[in-house]
């Protein structure tokens, strides 16, 4: 069994190398500290043990036998003076008879019970009265037995020589360590800019920008993924301009036979005398006139989903001329309907492609046609607001339920019962344009009721040449 990294590494390549890198940094300065600690503590210690074994040397030499046999410690006044004089540790001292009893000093004080070898001095631990000191004992020749002296002092000093090193010692390398985290935590931030500045130029293309990466602009280590995700990108609009071409050609084929039966139709039912073979006529145009739409619509889908044919060229325009230029067309559907279609038309500048753009206005508008009753009104606006661009087809319709508004956007989505001879394809497609155009589609209630579906675009830096247009209607009616 594979073991597992830890949820950190699998986070990201910056934890997954701060993961490695950053414990091994922390454990080698760790090392590097007690190195030196230990480094400089030590030889400090074994100077304090050794000026202990001198005293005690000093002292031991001050043990004698009379002349009557018996074992003395003559220390003079000004060597007790001498011992007594340091203010921060208190220093005790003890001279042992030859079965290795106190007979003088610090009467506390005992003596190991290791072994020791005459004339050497022991270093070791004691306590007196339950303080902990540090003690040394010398064991020498008195007459036909042994005697000896031990010297103790408190370790008041020692500690404050441990302290002082250790953060003398670990200090620095405590200041050097966050310093070197830093500076690695910045370099694996910076090391992987370049990975960063990769998937930001990856994530703010569109979906139908499926161009190649540039390979130069990849770090060495990332080349081998950027000539893959090259090598799938290549793929997938391959396969997509199969589709497109699938559906651009089937869509060709169905409009000029479709054309030429709604022509037919109409002829016959010129020609129709009998009601009943006039009603059957006008159910079958209405059945060819829906066919034909839809094979406009098919059309449509096949230019603006990704990987499709970008051959119109992006232009800055206004809204306000392709508003215009439906006029004509449009408002004799809606008097036929009884329909009043009115166009409030404000400047509205957007960089786009404008076959797609009208695209969208006429399928807004032939949604709203084909749903509003009798008597109802439509207006198609365009404007400006908060520094965004915008159209909008405002209808006083049966409008769309809120939890329907998301569903309607799919394809061939209508809602249940609805009336009008719509495929469902319609608000599918003003949503493919507006996301290929980085703007918003959003169906909202109208002020006075139905349905108010608008479309808001980014702001654009337009360039110093706009494109003539029509003087705005602005507030018109048919």
């Amino acid at each position: 069994m594979r073991a597992r990294i830890p949820a950190l590494a699998d986070g990201s390549l910056r934890g997954r190398l701060a993961l490695i890198l950053l414990p091994t940094l922390v454990l080698l300065l760790f090392l590097s500290g007690l190195t030196q600690y230990l480094l400089a503590i030590r030889p400090m210690l074994l100077q304090l043990d050794r000026g202990m074994a001198d005293v005690a040397l000093a002292l031991a030499d001050r043990i004698d036998v009379d002349e009557e046999g018996d074992i003395v410690f003559d220390l003079s006044d000004q060597t007790v003076a001498l011992l007594e004089a340091d203010k921060v540790d208190k220093v005790s001292y003890a001279a042992f008879d030859d079965e290795l009893r106190p007979f003088a000093g610090t009467l506390q004080l005992e003596w190991p019970k290791e072994k020791l070898v005459r004339g050497v001095p022991y270093i070791f631990d004691t306590k007196i009265d339950g303080v902990r000191v540090r003690a040394a004992a010398l064991m020498k020749s008195c007459g036909v037995m042994d005697c000896g002296v031990v010297l103790a002092q408190t370790t008041h000093k020692r500690d404050r020589l441990i302290r002082d090193v250790m953060i003398s010692a670990l200090l620095p390398v405590l200041l050097l360590g966050m310093a070197t985290l830093s500076v690695v935590w910045f370099g694996i931030r910076r090391g992987l800019f370049p990975l960063v500045r990769l998937s930001r130029e990856i994530a703010r293309r569109s979906s139908r920008d499926l161009s190649p990466v540039k390979v130069e602009n990849a770090p060495l280590e990332a080349v081998p993924l950027v000539k893959a995700v090259n090598r799938l990108m290549a793929q997938v609009a391959e396969a997509g301009q199969v589709q497109q071409r699938f559906l651009a050609t089937a869509a060709h084929q169905l409009r000029t036979p479709l054309a030429g039966l709604q022509s037919r139709i109409e002829l016959a039912q010129i020609e129709a005398e009998d009601p009943v073979s006039q009603k059957n006529l006008a159910e079958i145009h209405e059945s060819a006139v829906r066919s034909a739409r839809l094979a406009v619509q098919l059309l449509s889908l096949a230019r603006v989903e990704p990987g499709a044919s970008t051959a119109d060229a992006v232009i800055s325009i206004d809204l306000v001329r392709l508003a215009t230029e439906l006029v004509d067309e449009w408002v004799p559907r809606a008097i036929a309907k009884q329909i009043d279609l009115g166009f409030e038309l404000q400047p509205a500048p957007v960089n786009g492609q404008a076959l797609l753009l009208r695209e969208m206005m006429v399928n807004l508008l032939h949604n709203a046609l084909e749903y509003v009753p009798v008597g109802g009104r439509v207006t198609l606006k365009t404007g400006q607001e908060e520094g965004c661009s915008y159209f909008a087809v405002e209808d006083n319709g049966p409008g769309i339920p809120p939890p329907m508004r998301d569903k309607v956007l799919e394809r061939f989505v209508r809602l249940p019962g609805s009336r009008g001879s719509g495929s469902g394809l319609g608000l599918a497609i003003v949503k493919e344009i507006a996301e290929g155009h980085g703007a918003v589609f959003e169906l909202l209630d109208a002020p006075e009721g139905g349905l108010l579906a608008r479309v808001r675009f980014l702001p654009v830096i337009l360039e110093s040449r706009q494109p003539d247009s029509k003087p705005a209607a602005g507030g018109e009616k048919s």
